[in-house]
């Protein structure tokens, strides 16, 4: 049986990676790695529910890891209303660094991420990716693919793909939380809204937007 490490948050992305993975008959080991961001509390406890979801329903959910792995910081004063407000400088390198080292304990030969490329990020576009595998290739012993299986969708292509089979109500993407909630105006906010809305779908999670 492959392996598979899954770095997950709890978005739509990462939820519906576990899916598609699950569906192929992997084992998946769930990673979540705290670089101090001011969305993770909410975060981590949303990702909680979501990987004992589950486990509860496939015997081949490993315990959720959750690792810290502090850099670069959005700070807690910049109200993210536009894209170039959530880029993290190398996040995706910070996570990957993370997933390979915890794939090569666990035993695992693949790293996924959920990116779809959407973001114009240095570190979120497909040849970079494919630059860290060959990198890791290279200067190393070890043999560890990196994918991004969802690479070039739409958010409201996934939603619509896997909303059946993923507990999407278990989901959360916000930026900026208030009270533990969507705050309804980021720019992680306003995606999701119209993800569903282009899925034709209704977000299970609209009853706790503020």
């Amino acid at each position: 049986m492959r392996k598979v490490v899954v770095l997950t948050s709890a978005g739509i992305e990462s939820a519906s990676l576990c899916g598609y993975y699950l569906s192929k008959g992997f084992r998946i080991y769930p990673l979540y790695v705290k670089t101090g961001q001011r969305w993770e509390r909410i975060e981590m406890e949303k990702v909680k529910v979501l990987t004992d979801f589950l486990r509860h329903r496939f015997k081949r959910v490993a315990p959720l890891r959750i690792t810290s792995f502090p850099t670069f910081s959005t700070g807690p004063f910049q109200k993210p209303k536009e894209e170039k407000d959530i880029e993290i400088p190398l996040r995706n390198l910070t996570l990957l660094t993370v997933g390979i080292l915890f794939a090569l304990k666990k035993g695992a030969d693949a790293v996924a991420v959920g990116s779809l490329g959407m973001y114009d990020f240095p570190d979120n576009r497909e040849e970079f990716f494919k630059e860290v595998e060959s990198l890791t290739r290279k200067f190393s012993s070890l043999k560890i693919d990196i994918e991004t299986p969802f690479m070039g969708m739409e958010k409201h292509e996934v939603i619509k793909t896997f909303h059946r089979t993923v507990p999407l109500g278990l989901t959360f993407s916000c930026a900026d939380p208030v009270r533990d909630m969507h705050c309804g105006v980021c720019v992680k906010c306003r995606e999701r809204k119209e993800g569903f809305q282009r899925a034709g779908v209704e977000d299970p999670t609209s009853y706790y937007f503020q």
